[in-house]
């Protein structure tokens, strides 16, 4: 019985996500269950776990299935390269670094999830288009209620520090996005265009990548402020899925992956 109940829990909002989230967030609250799902309440909202990248089943059909499905028109110098990429995004895709708390009040998931199929890097140019004051998809599914909450969590990281815009403050607060690093650019740049080709597969799988790595470095430096949150039991718990993590990324550039080149539609579709 255990374990079918263990297998229905979503790894996002389970016990594991939540003890990462009090290092990530420094958040010293109790986590809190409704409905079975696990949530911590804060600024009078409710915020739950949600996946960053979404590499497994996708809101309508499974994103994975979709970028594997264009193996067929890459030249076969190529495929092992696509392949380990794929493969390493879908070992990632249930890890800490691909994890973050998100409103529930307001049902920001079933926002982010209806964008692109849930596109991470879609996300970021809808959240992007509210703060520059243009109209946004992220309240396309919304009602007014819901658009209300959903504001009041987005307004907690406008600035008017013509330096800095807002929506880099709430990717460095949110993910661990450093504010200087041009990765935030280069997803809403991302977020605008349809990954319909293997080249687009792979420039979506390498902004994976350089979030896992902020993440990450995000992570080991919470962990280090702030491990008094935290028992020793659950401290080497973290530590292990930090491992995990970073075996993984430290083997994105394997040497059957054709080297770290630049890939193009001709180079990916040549000698089939």
């Amino acid at each position: 019985m255990n374990n079918k109940t263990e297998n229905k829990e979503e790894f996002d909002t389970s016990e594991l996500a939540f003890i990462a989230y009090k290092i990530f967030y420094g958040i010293d609250e109790e986590i809190k269950t409704s409905k079975g799902r696990k949530f911590f309440e804060l600024n009078k909202l409710n915020y739950s776990g949600e996946t960053d990248f979404n590499f497994g089943p996708g809101w309508s059909h499974s994103i994975s299935s979709k970028f594997k499905g264009y193996l067929g028109e890459i030249s076969n110098s190529y495929k092992k390269y696509y392949e380990n990429r794929l493969e390493k995004c879908k070992s990632l895709y249930k890890t800490i670094v691909n994890i973050s708390l998100m409103p529930q009040t307001g049902n920001l998931q079933s926002s982010k999830k209806g964008l692109g199929n849930d596109r991470f890097d879609t996300y970021i140019w809808a959240l992007n288009s509210y703060y520059e004051g243009e109209t946004s998809l992220l309240f396309n599914n919304a009602s007014f209620q819901n658009m209300e909450l959903l504001k009041k969590h987005f307004e907690l990281f406008r600035t008017d520090n013509d330096d800095i815009d807002s929506i880099h403050i709430y990717c460095s607060r949110i993910y661990g996005i450093p504010k200087d690093s041009q990765l935030v650019d280069e997803l809403i740049l991302s977020g605008k265009e349809a990954i319909d080709s293997p080249e687009k597969v792979i420039e979506y799988m390498n902004l994976a990548y350089k979030f896992w790595g902020f993440k990450l470095k995000h992570i080991q430096d919470m962990l280090e402020k702030n491990k008094k949150l935290l028992p020793k039991d659950k401290e080497k718990i973290i530590n292990n899925e930090v491992k995990k993590a970073q075996e993984i990324l430290n083997g994105w550039f394997d040497k059957t992956d054709c080297f770290d080149i630049e890939i193009t539609h001709d180079s990916l579709n040549s000698e089939k």
